[in-house]
């Protein structure tokens, strides 16, 4: 029975291991694509700064590409804010995650737990009840012994016919 609970207890975590490591792959999968996404925008960035250093050296004087320089920059900084917003939007969304799985977690081991512990208890439970039954029966087995042998007794004293004194005359 023991062998039971323990194989019981470990299916559970085997499960609830499984069920972290898919969430875990799950969390890490969005991890992947938002680093893969943050790295298309550093490249974009220093695209950006090489297109600049060529404006900056052929067009030096150019007040037309200089305005449009800054202009690409304003646009640059505001895609680059936007890009930072989304980006601490989903690390948030991602850390809430991570904390209810953490929570849910711990939850369904103290659920295990307890569980465990209730078993525990009703084995002892059924333990004692058991051993006061064979208690019993091994009472009731050397009473009904006992009776048997009184019986037996009885039976040989009623079947052996009683010693008669011989009569005077």
């Amino acid at each position: 029975m023991k062998e039971l609970i323990k194989t019981i207890v470990l299916v559970l975590l085997v499960a609830v291991a499984v069920y972290y490591t898919f969430v875990f792959n799950k969390v890490n999968d969005r991890m992947d694509h938002l680093n893969a996404a943050d790295s298309v925008h550093v490249v974009n960035i220093d695209r950006f700064d090489h297109n600049v250093h060529d404006l900056e050296l052929q067009f030096i004087g150019r007040g037309k590409h200089i305005q449009q320089f800054q202009k690409d920059l304003t646009a640059m900084d505001e895609k680059l804010d936007e890009t930072t917003r989304k980006f601490d939007v989903k690390v948030d969304s991602l850390g809430l995650i991570i904390r209810e799985l953490r929570m849910n977690t711990e939850a369904e081991l103290a659920n295990l737990k307890r569980d465990q512990e209730d078993t525990a208890n009703r084995l002892s439970q059924f333990q004692r009840t058991t051993n006061r039954s064979l208690t019993d029966i091994q009472t009731a087995a050397s009473r009904l012994t006992r009776e048997l042998s009184d019986l037996e007794k009885r039976v040989k004293t009623l079947e052996t016919p009683p010693v008669t004194a011989p009569k005077k005359k």
